[in-house]
């Protein structure tokens, strides 16, 4: 039984470690009188450098992740794995295509629960830049793949992915078609290969930053994007599923001004499609809409700025339906990634506070919620840690890994200590002389990750001041 070693002595706290203690770092005590280093809840997904990944899950606890690996020629990849709590369980990762696209929305995943297998959509590089799907079938935390199928034969930018509980139909939306306008198609899957219907134009715009949405009381599907021959605005059509055909209504905005990384989902508790964005046209700042399906048109609550006075990156708006919530996930620029809540009442939407998730800047932002772990997943480009494909599983109260609001005690120190090893601890009133880099005055926050950072996570937890740039007078 692992036990407290002697108590407060000269300054310092003495335990046994329970995993590896890093030195100089913050440190949590355990129920069982033990310590431990910071650990976040993040799962590398890909060692490499990572682009454009999307996720989907089944809903029980599997998930599907689809990405570009740089480090390994720009080869597409999938890879499943399990969500049980916080823990993340990865299988191999498995060849898509030799190549595929770099873009914003190059990757797309959905779930058929009708089949009960996943559906992927890509730019195939390898086969001159064609809209490209498969079926993926997923056991435990294996991969298979069904035949590849083209889509759509052109130069594809963006697409998007949606699935229609009422047709049992997955519908496809992108840049193309005959004159590469807002194209769509309807998918059946069979078995472990899926058709598609006749491509169609269902708007006359020239999109970009495609994002679809499926309203299951409606049953229809939004179409949002960036309208490139129209100053960039943002616009919406409505699409109607038939059979195997498609068509849209009247397109119109819903943001009279430039937009980027739009990213749309369904609240299924107050009927309404959450879309959020990047409002070039306001300084880049990102806002959201409620959005009302009548018919083939839509109506759009008051917009909403979700990031205050910060610049936004990448966007990824993502529905829990255990909270009645709306996850809004974005990347500041040059700055950690952030979550947001927020809950619809009506044709508004209100804004709670914002969440440091990861530390250090992303892109390339993309989540899912899976309602049998009830997390949202957030996977995403990590350009702090050499552009790994990362993944996060939080919940609405935004606290991962270990850290809470109560059980840090100080900093790490006298060198790494293995795992039930000695450990030292410098404690609140004491300074810990193992740091760098620091700001002498500044006060300094413990992060998810076991970083220190002069913001405050979440939950908020007060490191201590920086009397030099190596040392920190511990507080809590």
């Amino acid at each position: 039984m692992l036990k407290v070693l002697g108590g407060e002595q000269e300054g310092k706290f003495k335990a046994v470690a329970s995993g590896t203690l890093p030195n100089g770092k913050p440190v949590v005590v355990n129920s069982d009188g033990t310590v431990s280093s910071i650990f976040s809840n993040l799962t590398i997904f890909n060692d490499g450098s990572t682009f454009v990944p999307a996720v989907a899950t089944n809903g029980s606890g599997t998930l599907l992740i689809l990405y570009r690996d740089n480090a390994d020629s720009n080869k597409g990849k999938a890879v499943a794995g399990t969500i049980s709590g916080s823990t993340v369980t990865l299988g191999s990762p498995v060849e898509v295509s030799a190549e595929i696209g770099n873009s914003r929305q190059s990757t797309s995943v959905i779930y058929d629960p009708d089949n009960s297998k996943f559906v992927i959509a890509y730019r195939d590089d390898n086969n001159s830049n064609y809209l490209t799907s498969r079926v993926v079938t997923v056991t435990g935390t294996t991969v298979s793949l069904g035949t590849a199928v083209v889509i759509d034969s052109q130069n594809v930018i963006t697409a998007d992915l949606a699935y229609d509980t009422s047709a049992n139909k997955v519908v496809c939306g992108w840049r193309g078609g005959p004159s590469t306008l807002v194209a769509g198609a309807v998918g059946t899957v069979s078995g472990t290969s899926i058709s598609f219907g006749s491509t169609t134009t269902v708007a006359s715009k020239r999109p970009n930053y495609i994002s679809i949405a499926y309203d299951s009381n409606a049953n229809k599907t939004a179409f949002f994007y960036r309208d490139d021959a129209d100053t960039a605005d943002g616009y919406y059509v409505v699409c109607t599923v038939s059979g195997t055909s498609i068509s849209g209504g009247t397109t119109a905005a819903f943001n009279a001004a430039d937009v980027q990384s739009i990213s749309a989902t369904y609240d299924s508790t107050a009927q309404k499609i959450v879309v959020a964005y990047q409002d070039v046209g306001n300084n880049n700042y990102g806002s959201v809409r409620v959005g009302t399906i009548s018919g083939t048109t839509m109506s759009f609550g008051t917009e909403v700025n979700f990031s205050g006075t910060s610049y936004v990156g990448s966007v990824a708006a993502q529905y829990d339906s255990a909270s009645n919530k709306t996850f809004i996930i974005f990347d500041k620029a040059d700055s950690a990634l952030t979550a947001v809540l927020g809950t619809v009442s009506g044709t508004s939407i209100s804004i709670g506070s914002e969440n440091t998730i990861s530390s250090g800047n992303a892109a390339f932002t993309s989540a899912a919620f899976s309602d049998g772990a009830d997390k949202v997943l957030v996977v995403f480009t990590n350009y702090a840690d050499s552009q790994k494909g990362s993944l996060l599983a939080i919940d609405t109260d935004f606290e991962g890994g270990n850290l809470t609001s109560e059980n840090y005690i100080g900093i790490s120190t006298g060198g790494e200590v293995a795992d039930t090893g000695n450990a030292r601890v410098d404690i609140i009133g004491t300074v810990n002389k193992d740091q760098t880099g620091l700001t002498a005055g500044e006060k300094y926050y413990v992060q998810n990750d076991g970083t220190l950072s002069t913001t405050a996570g979440s939950p908020s937890v007060l490191a201590g001041t920086a009397i030099s740039s190596t040392e920190l007078l511990v507080k809590t």
